[in-house]
């Protein structure tokens, strides 16, 4: 079996993502390894692979080592294919702050929280939602719109946070909806999307 192992350790966001991308790409494996360091580059790498037809056929924990192993997907039906129903245009909802607006913050929290509630009115529905530097805060514990948020992430829609952005506000213990991301799906998906909304 042609297997390929690449070391991931003491890469930082999205280092890991692209390393492992590119094996993909252009290894030729029939199996990758991917030794990794933290829990957050596991589940970015893990989305990554199956995102491209990709399965994740084992994890092994060794201390703060993660030994990450991935092979193609023989499902047919694995087209990696957006959520979004076909000709249905696919809307992306950036947040990089847990404020709207610039002037007073109470109020610009009060319309956040207006603005992210009143999204369930649109047509269509956002098909994800990514929060960057201070917007991160309304995915964590103490958040006010997390029963919101929560109730969007039932229906389907992907609410994803940037994990250095909460492993800098020392927030990535406190995630409470959705999971961490990196900065190549953020810009990934920001490039894809037919319509990125800010608030």
């Amino acid at each position: 079996m042609n297997k390929l192992t690449i070391d991931c350790r003491g890469l930082s966001c999205p280092q890991p993502v692209v390393q492992t991308k590119k094996a993909m790409e252009q290894s030729g494996a029939a199996e990758l390894e991917v030794l990794l360091d933290n829990e957050i580059a596991c589940e970015n790498v893990s989305r990554c692979a199956q995102s491209r037809c990709w399965a994740v056929t084992g994890i092994v924990r060794e201390g703060k080592e993660i030994r990450l192993t991935l092979k193609p997907d023989s499902d047919e039906s694995c087209d990696g294919a957006s959520p979004a129903a076909a000709g249905e245009e696919k809307v992306l909802v950036y947040c990089d702050c847990d404020r709207m607006g610039r002037g007073d913050d109470g109020l610009g929290e009060v319309l956040m929280r207006s603005f992210i509630k009143s999204l369930a009115d649109m047509a269509p529905q956002p098909q994800r939602f990514v929060f960057v530097n201070g917007g991160v805060r309304l995915t964590t514990e103490g958040s006010v719109l997390l029963e919101t948020l929560q109730h969007y992430e039932k229906q389907g829609i992907e609410i994803f946070s940037c994990g250095t952005c909460l492993d800098y506000l020392g927030l990535k213990e406190k995630l409470r909806v959705g999971k961490a991301t990196n900065m190549f799906d953020i810009l990934n998906a920001m490039w894809n999307f037919d319509r990125v909304v800010r608030p």
